[in-house]
């Protein structure tokens, strides 16, 4: 037989190229060129000890076994039996199979900057005492507000939707005077600052919370509320904070009860709910 014939007929029936050259006493290269084309690109020749493992890997794999423990059993590189896998048209598994509960923790625990714990009960103190946000949490545990969050969770903790005072009194400190983007050198009047400040804005949400956002005149609920001084906001100065001072109303009633006192420098206890208000009774008699 034509030792060409002879070499690709050898190679068809899964020999080697080294094989088929001490076969037909040739060299490798020239058994390499009289076989060209025989087997498909990529493919190898398929031995019994290869079908015999390409089954067992087959299966292995299915279960769920990495290549690289299924090449500790068989006893074969793992790099071969990757390419052994493609061959034998095995579908690759996902990602999912081969990360488990105990991975999970092994990883977290190799990884983490907290082993010790000390760090999440840093920043629960932070959060629930300081009322810290948690980005002013990592800053100063130097991690992410992503982890800081998820420490919070992990204990319990639901996180706030809304700044708090601190925050709310550092935000405004940082668009103060010449800070702020619409400054135009200090014209706006005292009075209107004292309004706008953060202590009036904090009474005025502290006394819609206490009469549930309903005006204690008409019984009206929501929509457009004042937070209505008893004693005038400029005559008696050191009640303008004072929550006792304050009244939810709507606007309607606002307007007539400032009407119905004279204007607003007097006394606006109220047409309507003047039986059902407590006015401290030494406030104005100095």
């Amino acid at each position: 037989m034509d030792k060409r014939k002879h070499a690709r007929l050898l190679r068809k029936q899964g020999k080697y190229l080294r094989e088929i050259a001490d076969i037909l006493g040739i060299s490798v290269a020239t058994a390499s060129l009289y076989c060209r084309d025989v087997l498909a690109k990529g493919k190898h020749p398929l031995t019994e000890n290869k079908q015999e493992i390409g089954g067992v890997l087959a299966e292995l794999y299915k279960r769920g076994m990495a290549i690289p423990a299924i090449a500790e059993v068989v006893k074969i590189p793992a790099a071969t039996l990757y390419d052994w896998r493609r061959e034998f048209g095995v579908e690759r598994n996902p990602r999912s199979i081969y990360v488990t509960d105990d991975l999970r923790a092994r990883i977290s625990r190799s990884l983490s900057r907290d082993k010790t714990g000390a760090k999440r009960a840093e920043a629960v103190r932070l959060y629930v005492e300081e009322k810290y946000s948690t980005p002013e949490i990592a800053r100063n545990l130097r991690v992410s507000a992503v982890t800081v969050g998820n420490w919070l969770k992990a204990e319990g903790l639901e996180l706030r939707k809304s700044p708090t005072e601190r925050t709310r009194h550092k935000l405004r400190q940082e668009n103060l005077g010449e800070r702020r983007y619409n400054w135009k050198g200090g014209i706006t009047p005292s009075r209107i600052k004292e309004r706008g400040s953060l202590l009036m804005k904090l009474a005025r949400e502290a006394c819609f919370q206490r009469d549930s956002f309903q005006c204690r005149s008409c019984g009206n609920r929501g929509g457009r509320l004042n937070a209505h001084h008893i004693w005038p906001f400029h005559r008696f100065p050191e009640m303008k904070y004072d929550v006792r001072n304050l009244m939810t109303l709507c606007k309607q009633c606002h307007d007539h009860f400032h009407k119905a006192a004279g204007g607003h420098v007097h006394v606006a206890i109220g047409p309507f709910t003047a039986s059902r208000i407590n006015i401290p009774q030494n406030v104005g008699r100095e």
